[in-house]
């Protein structure tokens, strides 16, 4: 994979949200040495992120000046980006998409 179409990966995923895993953990010291106590693993959500939109289009479409779009314009090409995100999804192998949701 080249890196224009890793950065667009990223991108890609930065643009439509993804889900992560945060792991907490909690310690005392007892007698001079740490011990945990608690652990917990929890599921969070990264919002959407226009931002990452606006530097996607940027990088696929050189003739698109993303600061004069309108805010329906930017909506309708989030979509189509969403879409064909969703179309690439549904084209990779099992082991890879279980990897991205770890991230």
């Amino acid at each position: 994979m080249d890196t224009k179409q890793l950065i667009t990966k990223i991108l890609l995923k930065k643009a439509k949200g993804y889900a992560y895993r945060e792991k907490t953990d909690e310690y005392v010291v007892v007698d001079g040495e740490k011990k945990l106590v608690k652990s917990k693993i929890v599921t969070k959500r990264a919002h959407p992120d226009v931002n990452a939109l606006k530097a996607l289009i940027t990088l696929t479409d050189d003739n698109t000046d993303v600061t004069k779009m309108t805010d329906e314009q930017l909506q309708v090409e989030k979509l189509r980006l969403i879409r064909l995100l969703n179309v690439y999804e549904e084209t990779k192998q099992p082991s890879t998409e279980q990897s991205d949701d770890e991230e």
